[in-house]
């Protein structure tokens, strides 16, 4: 083979190498531009989503007052209508018992006046003495009753001055909704939700454009019409199938599982709530804070008797307790 042939033949080959390692950088910095486009898009797409999700400020005008306003006006005329009848009913109470007083004060003097006159060697002395006994502790109840529902009666029309301020309070507020004018921000929802479509497709996207962004090696002189992926991305591409196959198999392992199952507690008995309100605490210390309130007739199942000093509550649903005592609550099975 002559000189020049060889000399052609040798700047074929390189020449041919040049090309392919062109291709390949060419290759390389066209995959980065694909990812970083992507990655653009998404970018885009997400700051679309936050800046829709944000709303936008309308100006309105509110005619009337607002829902919750209407809500709290309503309660406190309900509070008050609810502190009047049970004021009305502590009056009568008190009324009857004042009414027994009369009553019961004349049977008490009778009785001991029959005692006065009966000589205790008398063989109905001691019935005598026993009647008297009974009335007097007649008498004393019904003046430990009078005082009760003067309590009650008290407390009663100190709920009626605050509600009724309470209901005052909120009636000028009202007032003041007449025609106000309001800036509020609103969502458009069909843009969000189109925006956020969008956005899952960019990421989509840029998972693949990701995937083809791979890595070449420049094939040996006189194969310059083929690319060849380096034994490192091979390395990496078989990791991510080995991975692939794991994560179907616990897929698929999952749906296999077998769910256990939880039994439910078994309660004691059962209790109704016999006073027209009883309060139920998260725990036993008794804090305000959180307290539930269950009303008249409710009926509640009891799961476990604990103590707080003297005094025995019920643990209801939901780990709560509330007071034993047979003037709140009644058992009912």
């Amino acid at each position: 083979m002559n000189k020049a042939l060889m000399t052609t033949m040798a700047a074929g080959a390189v020449f041919g190498a040049g090309v392919v390692a062109t291709q390949g950088t060419q290759a390389h910095a066209d995959a980065k531009s694909d990812v970083q486009a992507a990655q653009n898009r998404v970018d885009s797409a997400k700051a679309k989503v936050d800046e829709l999700s944000k709303g936008k400020g309308v100006t309105e005008v509110q005619g009337g007052i607002p829902d919750d306003l209407k809500k709290q006006i309503t309660d406190a005329q309900n509070n008050v209508v609810n502190s009047q009848n049970s004021l009305a009913s502590s009056q009568k109470n008190l009324q009857y018992y004042l009414d027994q007083k009369d009553t019961l004060q004349k049977q008490l003097d009778a009785a001991n006046a029959k005692v006065n006159a009966t000589s205790d060697t008398d063989p109905s002395y001691q019935q005598v003495l026993t009647d008297f006994y009974k009335v007097q502790y007649e008498v004393q109840d019904n003046d430990a009753q009078i005082k009760n529902a003067q309590g009650w009666t008290k407390s009663y029309g100190k709920y009626i001055q605050y509600y009724n301020d309470q209901l005052k309070a909120l009636q000028d507020k009202a007032n003041s909704y007449g025609g106000k004018t309001v800036t509020v921000k609103k969502v458009d929802q069909s843009a969000l939700n189109a925006a956020k479509k969008e956005y899952k497709a960019a990421v989509k996207a840029l998972d693949k454009a990701k995937a083809k962004a791979v890595t070449y090696d420049v094939p040996a002189v006189g194969k310059h019409n083929e690319f060849t992926k380096t034994a490192k991305t091979k390395k990496a591409a078989k990791h991510e199938a080995k991975k692939h196959v794991a994560k179907k198999a616990t897929k698929k392992a999952k749906k296999h599982v077998i769910k256990k199952i939880v039994k439910k507690s078994k309660h004691l008995f059962s209790v109704r709530i016999k006073s027209k309100k009883v309060y139920a605490y998260k725990t036993i210390a008794l804090h305000k804070d959180g307290r539930k309130v269950e009303k008249k007739g409710t009926k509640l199942y009891v799961y476990k008797i604990v103590k707080k000093g003297n005094k025995q509550f019920y643990k209801i649903a939901g780990n709560r307790v509330i007071t034993a005592n047979n003037h709140y609550v009644v058992r009912v099975k």
